[in-house]
């Protein structure tokens, strides 16, 4: 049983991982955090990942038979450390999940042909078509939608693991745009979508260098806050001509339209996405049932439980 000791160790260990998972929650409702959430990470998760991991230290904490007094602080840090293989074996589960739901959407099981859509929720995929257009915001690049980020090299300092390159800005866009697999078109709506797009290019200036003529920075802030360090852009669009597997819900307010939030666009058609959500979705379920273990016996170790 826990000692008063015992319970404060565990109280800094809790508050170490809550305040993690906090910077990263509210990093992911940013335009920075795009990149994670196109990968599967979501707030829930990271709720999920935290509540795991602290309900895991308080369990194993109290069960546990262990003298901390003659070594706090090694406990501690030994404490801080076994939660990270936890944090991250209960974020991939959670990832595999997010992962595994985009697969069943896109599973070519569903696909309705594109002229024989109903309202509701419903997957197709089609080749682009119409001249519905716009300049992709790094390259200028003519697209239907696009997505991009910005990464830093080391944007607030060199941290202790060296040069890093940092996420510090992103974003998305496109406009309506239609599809067809040869039974009728239907209009895609990108605004709020989750997006898996491809032609990806980068742009990198080095530090102090000036962005080319007629370069529009999508992040002026960037530029203004950063252009003494390496900065690579990055875009990938979708764009007329381009085949796109599609899964969300179908509207007619202002005629039959697919979009919202829960709309996904994926490059690809519905069979090459699926298969491929569905491998990330395997490997990313391995890793955290791995993570997880490793960090359930490592803590039950350290605390006696076993």
């Amino acid at each position: 049983m826990a000692d008063p000791l015992e319970l404060y160790l565990l109280a800094v260990a809790g508050m170490v991982v809550f305040f993690a998972a906090a910077y990263v929650y509210y990093e992911l409702r940013t335009p920075a955090g795009r990149p994670l959430r196109e990968r599967g990470v979501t707030q829930r998760g990271i709720v999920v990942a935290t509540v795991g991991t602290l309900g895991t230290i308080i369990v194993f904490g109290f069960l546990g038979n262990v003298d901390i007094s003659a070594n706090l602080r090694g406990l501690g840090y030994a404490t801080i450390g076994i939660s990270i293989p936890l944090v991250l074996g209960y974020l991939g589960l959670n990832i595999s999940h997010t992962l595994g739901r985009r697969w069943r959407r896109l599973h070519p099981d569903n696909d309705v042909p594109t002229g024989s859509l109903e309202p509701g929720e419903v997957a197709c995929m089609g080749e682009v078509t119409g001249a519905a257009v716009d300049a992709a915001p790094v390259t200028g690049r003519e697209a239907c939608c696009w997505s991009w980020s910005v990464e830093v090299l080391n944007p607030y300092g060199v941290g202790s693991n060296g040069d890093q390159y940092v996420t510090v800005d992103g974003g998305d866009g496109g406009v309506v745009f239609t599809i067809d697999d040869g039974s009728g078109p239907v209009r895609i709506d990108p605004e709020g979508a989750t997006m898996d797009l491809g032609a990806t290019r980068t742009r990198s200036l080095e530090p102090d260098e000036q962005p080319a003529t007629g370069f529009q920075s999508p992040a002026p802030d960037v530029e203004r806050n950063h252009a003494d360090k390496s900065r690579t852009y990055e875009e990938s669009i979708v764009a007329p001509g381009d085949h796109v597997a599609i899964a969300g819900t179908a509207t007619t307010d202002d005629g039959l339209v697919i979009g919202g939030e829960s709309t996904h666009v994926a490059i690809g058609s519905l069979g090459n996405v699926a298969t491929r959500y569905r491998n990330q979705a395997a490997m990313y379920g391995l890793g955290g049932l791995v993570g997880v273990g490793v960090g359930v016996r490592w803590l039950a170790a350290l605390y006696g439980v076993f």
